[in-house]
């Protein structure tokens, strides 16, 4: 019968192999289609008009910078968001540690309270009072971002976030956080384009704007302006150019211009940036740098696709093989002892925690081997081990499938049956003491022959003695202690106060 259902089994296993071989050959498919598609797609892509495309490609740099802009003034929300719920009382404080314990990204930090005290180093004084900084600080708007200027400190391009919070049970302040425009410059740099492209911070009213990518790398944060720029541009394209200013200063959230200086095409692209009012971030792109961009660009993914794929496909073969061995193992350990197979403590304690609290009737037996360290000394660890397995194979084989058995720990055992007959179990506890005596001692050692092995053994009926899981146990524990009084190798039920020997 055994065999019969072994061979039943490999097919079974079978099947499920070529089930996930089927189904990675199919993954293979489906991603070599997509390939194609995506090859047949980027060509198609790559065939349109250069406008259509340099639209795109400014697009996505303009949202790349507004959202390394968002991710800036998140984390001056956040921050400031842990200041008001740490409440301070003394901005000081709070300020000295900040200055001399700076982890972030930032340049500086610092405050200002409700009464408009600068809580700043002398430069950044300094810098407040050179470029009207405190016009930007208001407690109106959850943040808000200053014009970019140069920093006296570090020489370079910066932007000061302005956040608010509260302080000192309920006051208003607001926290400064100064950030090198070199960062969302780095952001918004793409490789693919360094040689071509160019991205601009652009002031709207002033027209003036400042460089954060370009062909000129010595020229990348140096200021400019949009009508100088003009100049260079064919005389037929300059009214749209000026329209195309003229928009920005309206307020428009984005607009797009074609031109040419000389015979190269270019497209300009604008954007809003959310938090600085009335500053756009400008993408310019000449059209003969879009063909080999996009071709590389389709090249370098289709590689990384491939190498994915591979290297995809091997892990989950590995990861399929391990988890199926490792999940048999783990099922086995996790509810099972390793010693003896029967169940865990764990494992028994919530489904006999279930049985008992459903108020089916049920017997809660302990078992204990009798002078088990003195078994262990006598046979040794190994033979000890054994002895344990034996024990646990008698008791499998007087209870019904459906009762409840665990090895609780070292020569400890217990039982939940599903019954509440005590004559019954009795009987099955007087034929466990039979078998255990009858376990011939010299199946564990050639020189002790005339070993008999005992156990004590404590009852308690649910839900008769309790119906609550812990109190049954402390039932069965206490008969369990009582047979041990009475010099062991017997069993006992909660509510008697019969000898061992008598039972």
């Amino acid at each position: 019968m055994g065999k019969k259902k072994e061979k039943e089994k490999k097919p079974n296993s079978m099947q499920n192999n070529r089930s996930f071989y089927m189904t990675i050959i199919l993954c293979m498919i489906i991603f070599m289609a997509s390939i194609a598609y995506l090859i047949i797609s980027f060509n198609r892509l790559i065939s349109q008009h250069d406008e259509h495309l340099s639209s795109e490609i400014c697009t996505l740099l303009t949202e790349k910078m507004n959202n390394s802009l968002r991710f800036m003034t998140d984390s001056a929300k956040d921050i400031s968001e842990v200041l008001s719920a740490q409440d301070f009382k003394d901005l000081g404080d709070i300020y000295r540690k900040l200055s001399t314990d700076k982890r972030g990204d930032y340049v500086g930090i610092g405050f200002i309270d409700e009464e408009g005290v600068l809580y700043a180093t002398t430069e950044e004084r300094y810098e407040f009072r050179k470029w009207n900084l405190l016009s930007a600080a208001t407690y109106d708007q959850d943040i808000t971002i200053s014009a970019p200027y140069r920093s006296t400190t570090i020489g370079q391009p910066v932007i000061t976030l302005f956040t608010s919070f509260r302080y000192a049970g309920g006051r208003h302040g607001t926290m400064f956080i100064t950030y090198r425009l070199s960062d969302l410059q780095d952001i918004v740099n793409t490789e693919s384009l360094t040689d071509e492209i160019e991205i601009w911070l652009m002031d709207a009213e002033s027209a003036n704007m400042i460089l954060c990518v370009g062909t000129a790398r010595y020229a990348i944060g140096s200021w400019s302006n949009a009508y100088l720029s003009m100049q260079d541009i064919n005389e037929e394209y300059k009214e749209a150019y000026d329209e195309w200013h003229k928009s920005m200063v309206k307020g428009i959230k984005s607009a797009s211009l074609t031109y040419k200086i000389g015979k190269i095409n270019y497209s300009q692209f604008c954007a809003a940036i959310d938090n600085m009012p009335g500053w756009y971030v400008v993408v310019r792109i000449p059209g003969n740098a879009l063909s080999a961009t996009m071709n590389t660009f389709r090249n370098y993914v289709l590689i990384f696709l491939a190498l994915l794929l591979t290297v995809v496909i091997l892990l989950i073969i590995n990861m399929y093989a391990r988890n199926r061995k490792e999940n048999r193992k783990l099922e086995q350990l996790s509810i099972h002892d390793p010693l003896t197979g029967l169940l865990n403590r764990r494992a028994f304690d919530n489904a006999a925690q279930q049985l008992v609290n459903s108020g089916e009737p049920s017997v809660f037996i302990f078992f204990d081997i009798d002078y088990f360290k003195q078994v262990n000394d006598l046979f040794g660890h190994d033979s000890g081990d054994k002895i344990l397995k034996t024990f646990s194979e008698i008791l499998k084989s007087h209870f019904r499938g459906t009762d409840l058995i665990s090895r609780y720990g070292g020569d400890e055992y217990v039982v939940l049956a599903k019954t509440d007959s005590v004559p019954a179990i009795s009987r099955t506890l007087a034929a466990i003491r039979d078998e255990f005596h009858s376990v011939k001692s010299s199946d564990f050692s050639s020189t002790i022959t005339d070993h008999t092995f005992t156990f004590s053994a404590g009852a308690a009926i649910s839900p008769a003695d309790s119906s609550e899981f812990e109190d049954l146990k402390k039932c069965a524990d206490e008969a369990l202690y009582k047979v041990k009084e009475f010099n062991r190798d017997g069993y006992l039920w909660y509510d008697e106060a019969v000898k061992p020997d008598y039972v």
